[in-house]
């Protein structure tokens, strides 16, 4: 795959006074990869939609990928980038939010380039044919759960989110081939939930595991594996970037199962959303 500045040179007959500025831009801010696309037109002085032209004709499929692609060049070109943005006792707040936002796009970019799609495909297909969702996840992990379940309980069906080991064990006593279980875990090798799981995959549930460690017992129990990657650093509390990373990857999940649920999935949505407004003065 061509690098960005590759893709420049094989473009640069046909760039653009306007297409060079934002170029020029990219070039030399320090880091391009964390502009907004508004930010960027701002700096080049140029429009909006020149931006889009200008990655459309790299051949980049979203502003997104040209970011990541950036992200993943600088941290290649410097490797003690994560050195770099380690938080430090004398960090001021405005440099630590900084920071965390560093480690949060490189971790995306990490887990871009592993992701499987086809995995990710799997996953929607279940969700879409599955009668019952559940959520299970403990700890900081069941956080993330709850968030998922939040989300996917708008397009309708049942959807349910449980934290408690005992309440999950009870639930995957009860499941059959019509459920789907979505489990998050940072390590993979939380006891309790490694318990429930092979409980609900021996009832017949699909499986789907959310990890940031692929080769966790909890991984090798899945129907369907997702992992994310991320690098934590040495001041901060444990999973806090993976936490970030796992929960834009339910994002994912769900605009993806949204966008394939149709005319029925759009009109549960707005109904929930009416719900929700109802509540509000």
């Amino acid at each position: 795959m061509n690098s960005f500045q590759e893709r420049v040179e094989m473009k640069k007959k046909s760039l653009t006074a306007t297409e060079e500025k934002i170029i020029i831009q990219l070039q030399k801010h320090e880091k391009p990869f964390l502009l907004s696309m508004n930010e960027l037109a701002m700096l080049s002085e140029v429009s909006e939609p020149s931006v889009v032209r200008l990655y459309k004709k790299l051949e980049y499929s979203s502003y997104q990928e040209l970011k990541v692609a950036l992200a993943q060049e600088l941290a290649e070109l410097k490797p003690s980038s994560l050195e770099a943005i380690d938080i430090m006792p004398e960090d001021n707040a405005d440099v630590i939010f900084e920071k965390i936002g560093d480690q949060f796009f490189q971790a995306v970019s990490l887990t871009k380039e592993q992701m499987n799609l086809h995995s990710i495909e799997l996953a929607i297909k279940k969700i879409l044919k599955a009668k019952r969702l559940y959520f299970f996840g403990q700890g900081l992990s069941g956080t993330i759960a709850e968030d998922g379940a939040h989300k996917f309980m708008r397009l309708g069906g049942m959807v349910v989110s449980i934290k408690d080991p005992q309440y999950q064990a009870i639930y995957a006593s009860h499941m059959n081939e019509q459920d789907m279980v979505i489990a998050i875990s940072h390590s993979g090798e939380t006891i309790d939930l490694i318990n429930v799981i092979e409980m609900a995959q021996a009832n017949g549930a699909f499986i789907l595991v959310i990890t940031s460690n692929q080769k966790s017992t909890l991984a090798e129990l899945a129907d369907c594996l997702l992992v994310t990657q991320a690098h934590e650093t040495n001041r901060q509390s444990d999973a806090m970037v993976s936490r970030l990373i796992q929960l834009a990857l339910m994002d994912t999940l769900y605009t993806r199962v949204a966008s394939e649920s149709g005319s029925l999935g759009k009109a549960n949505i707005n109904r929930s959303r009416l719900a929700v407004t109802r509540m509000k003065k």
